[in-house]
């Protein structure tokens, strides 16, 4: 590119012509004749590597953490329902008859693909079933115990109501008396229910404890009925932990 200017050190009537120069750029590569070098677009730039501290306080940065799963609200009382693989099929639980309006489950049968351990597995902990449980409906069933256990022989698909126990505690001191008790318990049990409270230490200890509610542990003891009576008899003083359907 040229253009035409004046210039004092010739003759009036020539014109000079001078090279036009680009003007320099401060920060881009000179070549020898005085044009700017300009990068090719097209080409990325070299990224520089990052030095040693550089990497180090990269690989020191903490890994944010996952938020913690939302917490499930425990009901009192809740419904599951249990596919059995046959109408006859064990659905993995032992359940104490005694009482005439609830199934008490005093546990639960360990073997991996049970019913109800396929249930629990796939439901929030707050959701599942356990011992010490009440089963307060089968199927739309609630008039009794023996008819929810019919009715859970009936089907392959059994839809229950869970209540949840109200745990509580007392201390009873016989002093010479009675316990005041009429007590129900059969064999693989792991409680004693109270069928009925008479004039004894219970009334006059413990005046809230009521038909239906079933003792639990004695002294720190647990376990099947028969034990649950040798402490009993064996302490003039019992704290002893009870349940109670919610």
């Amino acid at each position: 590119m040229f253009c035409c200017c004046a210039a004092d050190s010739t003759s009036k009537d020539e014109p000079v012509f001078v090279r036009a120069m680009p003007v320099h750029d401060d920060r881009a590569p000179i070549r020898g004749d005085g044009e700017v070098l300009l990068e090719d677009p097209a080409v990325e730039p070299a990224q520089e590597e990052p030095s040693a501290p550089e990497k180090q306080a990269a690989q020191e940065l903490p890994v944010p953490a996952k938020p913690p799963a939302p917490l499930v609200e425990e009901p009192q009382v809740f419904e599951a329902t249990l596919s059995k693989p046959s109408i006859e099929s064990a659905l993995g639980w032992h359940l104490d008859v005694l009482d005439p309006r609830h199934l008490f489950i005093c546990r639960l049968v360990q073997t991996g693909t049970s019913p109800i351990e396929t249930y629990n597995a796939s439901v929030a902990t707050a959701l599942q079933i356990r011992e010490g449980d009440y089963v307060t409906a089968v199927n739309g069933v609630t008039v009794s115990a023996e008819k929810m256990s019919e009715a859970i022989k009936k089907t392959d698909k059994v839809k229950i109501k869970i209540s949840r126990p109200i745990v509580f505690a007392k201390t009873i001191a016989k002093n010479g008396m009675s316990l005041g008790l009429d007590l129900k318990y059969g064999p693989g049990g792991s409680s004693l229910l109270i069928e009925g409270v008479g004039k004894g230490a219970f009334s006059q200890h413990a005046p809230d404890v009521r038909t239906g509610d079933r003792i639990l542990s004695v002294n720190g003891t647990t376990g099947t009925p028969y034990v649950l009576m040798q402490a009993i008899q064996g302490s003039p003083a019992l704290d002893m932990g009870f349940s109670r359907v919610a």
